[in-house]
């Protein structure tokens, strides 16, 4: 009985973890697409952007363009949600 509720509760997971990363896959898809239909309809505007590379524990923040402030801290705010969740997420699994 124990262990037909541990493969149920495994399923239940493994099904969360594949939905979330439909979500975000399809979250990146949509990004994608809204940037190519940007480009295409207002080609002279300005760009800017911002990225994190990690190198192990080290992590290298990259910015361009005139809103790079913006864009980096955005990145910053992104990545630490990003973390906060999968450590929540990784609890979850290891008190189920």
């Amino acid at each position: 009985m124990q262990k037909m509720m541990e493969v149920e509760g495994l399923e239940a997971t493994s099904n969360l973890s594949l939905k979330l990363f439909m979500v975000g896959f399809l979250l990146m898809f949509a990004g994608v697409i809204v940037l190519i239909v940007s480009a295409l309809l207002g080609g002279d505007g300005t760009v800017s952007g911002g990225a994190i590379i990690f190198v192990g524990p080290i992590p290298i923040v990259l910015g361009a363009g005139p809103y790079a402030f913006f864009a980096v801290v955005l990145v910053v705010v992104l990545t630490i949600i990003g973390f906060v969740v999968f450590f929540w997420m990784r609890g979850q699994v290891s008190k189920g």
